[in-house]
């Protein structure tokens, strides 16, 4: 391989591997507002898993500004109730929308 060929391998490397930084640009929040984003997620799905009531494989979590997002699946509406009250309860935690759905799929 030439030097030339070696030089275009490594620009399209680059691009390639920056892709996932430039994903997380689309958003208009500061950084500081996305790293709280991220770890009101964590904070959350770490109390589902150790909350026996909520299966936090079934509930999935997505923090955008300080709104969470939940969706998923559980077997009875107290299980749903549980999420979104553990969500709500969490600190940096502006507004819980439960889109969890209840009972089997029909």
């Amino acid at each position: 391989m030439n030097s030339k060929s070696l030089t275009a391998l490594a620009i399209a490397g680059l691009a390639f591997c920056s892709t996932p930084i430039f994903q997380s640009c689309r958003t208009t929040e500061p950084a500081s507002e996305q790293l709280s984003d991220a770890g009101i997620t964590s904070k959350i799905k770490a109390k589902f898993v150790g909350d026996p009531d909520v299966k936090a494989l079934d509930v999935s979590v997505q923090t955008e500004e300080g709104v969470v997002y939940l969706t998923g699946r559980v077997e009875n509406q107290f299980q749903k109730d549980e999420a979104g009250r553990i969500a709500a309860e969490t600190h940096g935690v502006v507004k819980v929308v439960n889109h969890i759905k209840v009972g089997d799929k029909t």
